[in-house]
């Protein structure tokens, strides 16, 4: 009896031990981007209502947008880009509502209207000049 005590003991902390490491590993650090993402009817709004708006549509399990948004988030903080963000994960009507083929997909739209749009996962500097030409000019 002693010896299944232990031996069990010994298999409850090697569990224990496993779940640890695996969620040591996981990368949780877009869940604070993601959770800011707008509902439809929200979005719908702004696009009607504002002068200027910059939409990012993402996946949570998109592995090119769990790549682009550490990137892209700061990078649009930093040069004053207010982005609006859109899970289409959640609202699957988006694909079609929006016009959007693949994730992540970048949008900027004037006075209700698309004016330009960046796909994939681009590098930095893509972001940069498109912040630069479309969404700041």
């Amino acid at each position: 009896m002693k010896k299944i005590l232990i031996f069990g003991g010994i298999i409850i902390v090697l569990f224990v031990a496993l779940i640890l490491l695996t969620n040591q590993g996981k990368d949780t650090s877009n869940e604070e981007y993601y959770s800011q993402a707008v509902e439809p009817d929200t979005l719908d709004q702004k696009i009607e209502e504002e002068d200027s708006l910059t939409v990012y549509y993402f996946s949570p399990e998109c592995h090119y947008c769990q790549e682009t948004t550490p990137r892209l988030m700061p990078l649009a903080e930093e040069m004053g880009v207010d982005l609006t963000l859109f899970n289409l994960l959640e609202y699957e009507s988006g694909w079609r509502n929006y016009g959007i083929e693949s994730t992540p997909t970048v949008v900027h739209y004037e006075d209700g209207e698309e004016v330009n749009r960046i796909v994939g996962a681009a590098p930095n500097d893509d972001f940069r000049a498109f912040f630069n030409d479309v969404v700041l000019d």
